[in-house]
């Protein structure tokens, strides 16, 4: 049960779209949650997370390190009532992640051993300390973690990617302002890049978006995955999120339609970055013109349930049956790729605004 829980915890932090997701993509050239007239002002808490303006007392900054602190705090948990090797390995796993995500996002994380005095301050690691720490706890527990885990549990593959992403960041947590590189670590995420792609387990996709589909728990390229099915992971939106958040308050979804919440765009120049036009540019070679990412391709599994093909979505929009879409104004509904530049928009087409990104396929 103690194992289940730190499993559990995943969910709050990971798949809510205003926690871990905000905190690492609004406040890059990928994502940004413009105000529209009276929806998604929230004090501004949005528009400071992409302006790099937010202050300490940012509710979503508290939000995530308090759940991350959550999963490290019961992970740790696990290894003081006599777990077995595996589970301790996994709980260890557990806790790694998120470690990872703290050191991230804070520069530094607090640690615990088994049966710490609570009522003292628990040791703070940072930096090159605290990546060193969990690239050490990786290391160690590879050989423990269950073979037979499927990806929805921590398993040695899911450890190896892990350990390349911190062998990555590793450069950046010891030295955020001026980051260097060590080939040193770079060969140790090849060589952990070629044991997973050299053990036979996996492959791609026919199609990308067949990993984000209703019924991708057998995708070929999962390696660590979080289960998003009834009776799993209470507490946490749900992956439903992912579109709701973008989709326009007229656009379809199975099972509440209306039920988009308008928010969440990308930024023109990421979008032409994919290279939309009929000339290569330096921002994409020739194939991208025809990446399945972009929107306005036809994907079967999502064409005849919503109407949604999953990436891009820009210029005008379809029903399920292939019917324009309009506005709350009855206008067509045609995303576009200008934003306001103090993301606060009040012409006649907010609603509109943004090209907005669907992964998840409703």
């Amino acid at each position: 049960l103690l194992l289940s829980a730190a499993y559990a915890d995943l969910g709050g932090p990971l798949t809510s779209q205003d926690r871990v997701f905000s905190l690492m993509e609004n406040t890059t050239d990928e994502s940004l949650v413009p105000t529209r007239g009276g929806d998604w002002d929230d004090n501004g808490v949005w528009r400071v997370l992409h302006a790099h303006t937010w202050n300490a007392d940012h509710d979503q900054i508290l939000q995530v390190f308090n759940g991350l602190n959550k999963i490290n705090f019961d992970a740790t948990n696990v290894l003081g009532f006599n777990p077995s090797k595996g589970q301790a390995a996994e709980a260890r796993f557990i806790r790694a992640l998120a470690l990872y995500y703290l050191l991230d996002l804070y520069g530094q994380y607090p640690i615990r051993n088994p049966g710490d005095n609570l009522l003292l301050a628990p040791e703070v690691k940072s930096g090159a300390a605290g990546g060193d720490f969990i690239i050490s706890e990786l290391t160690t527990i590879l050989p423990d973690l269950p073979t037979g885990n499927g990806s929805e549990k921590a398993n040695p593959d899911a450890a190896r990617t892990l350990l390349m992403k911190c062998y990555l960041q590793r450069g950046t947590w010891a030295n955020r302002a001026a980051p260097t590189f060590a080939a040193a670590d770079m060969a140790q995420v090849i060589a952990l890049g070629n044991t997973i792609m050299s053990s036979g387990k996996y492959s791609y996709a026919a199609n990308y978006f067949d990993n984000f589909n209703p019924k991708n728990d057998n995708s070929p390229e999962a390696i660590f995955r979080y289960n998003n099915t009834a009776g799993v992971g209470a507490n946490n939106s749900g992956i439903g999120a992912r579109w709701n958040m973008t989709l326009h308050y007229n656009s379809y979804t199975p099972n509440n339609p209306n039920a988009g919440w308008n928010g969440f765009t990308t930024i023109g120049d990421f979008y032409a970055s994919f290279n939309t036009t009929a000339v290569p540019t330096a921002y994409g070679p020739t194939d991208t013109l025809f990446d399945g990412r972009l929107g306005g391709r036809n994907y079967n599994n999502s064409k005849t349930i919503s109407g949604i093909n999953p990436g891009f979505l820009v210029n005008q929009q379809y029903n399920e049956n292939g019917v324009a879409e309009k506005d709350r104004k009855g206008n067509p509904l045609a995303f576009v790729a200008k934003i306001a530049d103090n993301m606060i928009e009040t012409g006649s087409n907010l609603e509109v605004t943004g090209i907005r990104v669907v992964k998840y396929v409703p």
